[in-house]
């Protein structure tokens, strides 16, 4: 009978240890894919700064003729128009920089401002919506 007694107090200990843990704990917490329940997005891995541009437009535009141009004394003789002046604009502007987000199912983009070329030498402002882009 002793070895009996014996056995099922060797047994005892394991016994209580081999109690069952939630589902929904994690493994372990050092893994990235067991830091909770499961998001459609992804679990957060790190965050990235994408710093803002600087953009430089340069844009043909008419320049109106400055009527101190001509000399004193001188008249148009001969009736025609004078050829249109043109001059460079230059526009310096900065995009906004925004953070991303890189998640185990991909990168997730917030609302950002970008420029958009909508014809050549033409830029407008233009709202990205936000997104996740898979790896």
């Amino acid at each position: 009978m002793k070895p009996i007694l014996l056995g099922l107090l060797l047994l005892l200990p394991s016994a209580a240890g081999a109690q069952t843990v939630s589902p929904t704990a994690p493994a372990f917490p050092g893994l990235r894919w067991a830091l909770g329940a499961a998001i459609p997005t992804g679990q957060l891995l790190r965050t990235v700064w994408v710093p803002p541009q600087t953009v430089v437009i340069d844009t043909v535009v008419p320049v109106p003729a400055d009527p101190g141009e001509s000399k004193p004394g001188e008249a148009d003789t001969t009736g025609a128009a004078a050829p249109p002046q043109y001059g460079v604009l230059r526009q310096t502007l900065v995009v906004p920089g925004y953070w991303v987000r890189q998640t185990t199912a991909g990168a997730y983009y917030p609302e950002r401002w970008t420029l958009e070329q909508v014809a050549p030498g033409t830029y407008r402002w233009r709202l990205l919506p936000a997104e996740v882009r898979a790896y």
